[in-house]
């Protein structure tokens, strides 16, 4: 189980968004292009593991992205607080 950080609950995060709204775009392709409706259990379970495996397969890439924002976020806040810290002195 990783650690509970603020950078590993951004990761979960952008997960769970690339899977809910690939789901979502999966569970219309689904019902527009078959028989099935929206509320059956084929298109339910179809579409949420489309989404699952997508997200997995751009784990890397969504992970990546939320470490580069983050570095550059603590990258900014060093140089706003050393900026803080020199003018004090």
């Amino acid at each position: 189980m990783p650690d509970f950080t603020a950078r590993n609950v951004a990761k979960f995060i952008a997960k769970a968004i690339v899977l809910s709204k690939t789901s979502d775009l999966a569970e219309d392709v689904i019902t527009d292009y078959t028989r099935f409706e929206e509320d059956d259990l084929v298109v339910d379970i179809g579409s949420k593991c489309i989404g699952w495996y997508v997200s997995n397969k751009l784990q890397p890439v969504t992970d990546m992205m939320v470490d580069k924002s983050a570095d550059f976020i603590t990258d900014q806040r060093t140089k706003y607080q050393a900026k803080k810290d020199a003018k004090k002195a």
